[in-house]
């Protein structure tokens, strides 16, 4: 039996402690942390700039980041959400208001259903929004542990976008225990 290293034991750990945590908030606290969220955004520049914005469907607890993308459509901007790839990894897909999500499964991911696009084709500057369940003051981020971010940050990146990571202020950290290929984020945006 091959031995776990530590920092792998360490993010789980973490990972199950804040997941637990975030779960417990009710609607009520759920909708003050998007409010919360929304006002933040406002001392952020790139989001305001941004000509393509990608969220995310919020669950498990994560902070809705809807009225962000709301906001986004309003000033004109392109708004993508991810979908899972089968094999794993995640495309982009174009969502208009009032496009309906599917959810694959019970607990799972609620994702577009509209044709994948390449983030070359989205207009510039682009702004993605990345889940996190947990974030430092560097920008390293910790995830949900599938790696999905962690490999499409790098080729967003590649192509000028930049990351904000998303996450409560409860779940903001001075220094996450980091592996080579955990992906970092450029901006953090929580409530």
């Amino acid at each position: 039996m091959i031995a776990e290293p530590s920092a792998t034991r360490e993010k789980r750990r973490l990972r199950e402690e804040l997941r637990a945590l975030r779960r417990t908030l009710d609607a009520d606290a759920l909708a003050r942390a998007a409010r919360a969220l929304e006002a933040a955004a406002d001392a952020l520049p790139a989001l305001a700039a941004a000509r393509t914005v990608a969220g995310y469907a919020a669950c498990d607890g994560e902070i809705d980041v809807a009225p962000l993308l709301d906001a986004a459509r309003r000033r004109g901007a392109r708004v993508v959400l991810p979908r899972r790839r089968a094999g794993g990894g995640l495309d982009l897909v174009v969502v208009r208001s009032g496009d309906g999500l599917t959810c694959a499964a019970p607990g799972r991911v609620p994702q577009p259903a509209g044709p994948a696009c390449s983030p070359r084709e989205l207009p510039a500057p682009a702004v993605v929004l990345v889940p996190s369940v947990a974030l430092d003051r560097r920008g390293a981020r910790l995830g949900r542990g599938g790696g999905d971010y962690d490999r499409l940050l790098p080729a967003l990146r590649a192509g000028g976008w930049t990351s904000v990571g998303v996450c409560h202020a409860a779940a903001l950290r001075d220094a996450l225990r980091g592996e080579p290929h955990d992906g970092t984020v450029d901006a953090i945006l929580s409530d």
